[in-house]
C-alpha cells in the first residue's frame, strides 16, 4: 500500500476494528506499542505525520489507552517519528 492507503487502512480498518471491541459495559482495551515507523516507497516526513496523527486519533479511543514505541529515538536515520518530538508539549 503507499502511504494515503496506510492513513486510510488506519482510519477505516482499525477504527472499525477497535470500535467493535468497544461495548458499553465491555472489556476495556488497549492499544499495545503502535509506532509511525513503517517502509513506504516514497513516504515523506509529512506522510510520517499523518500517519502518527491518524494512530493517535484512532487509537486514542481505546478504553485502556494506548502505548507508543518509541518515545525517543537514539539515532534517527530518516523521517521517524518519535513521540516525545511528535505530540510531548512539556
Amino acid at each position: 500500500m503507499n502511504a494515503q492507503q496506510n492513513i486510510d487502512f488506519i482510519h477505516n480498518q482499525r477504527s472499525s476494528d477497535l470500535s467493535s471491541m468497544t461495548t458499553t459495559n465491555g472489556p476495556l482495551g488497549f492499544v499495545g506499542e503502535w509506532t509511525a515507523e513503517w517502509k513506504v516507497s516514497g513516504a515523506s516526513t509529512e506522510d510520517y505525520h499523518k500517519f502518527a496523527k491518524a494512530q493517535q486519533e484512532v487509537y486514542g479511543r481505546a478504553t485502556f489507552g494506548w502505548a507508543y514505541w518509541a518515545y525517543k529515538c537514539e539515532r534517527p536515520t530518516g523521517p521517524q517519528v518519535e513521540y516525545r518530538e511528535q505530540y510531548h508539549t512539556s
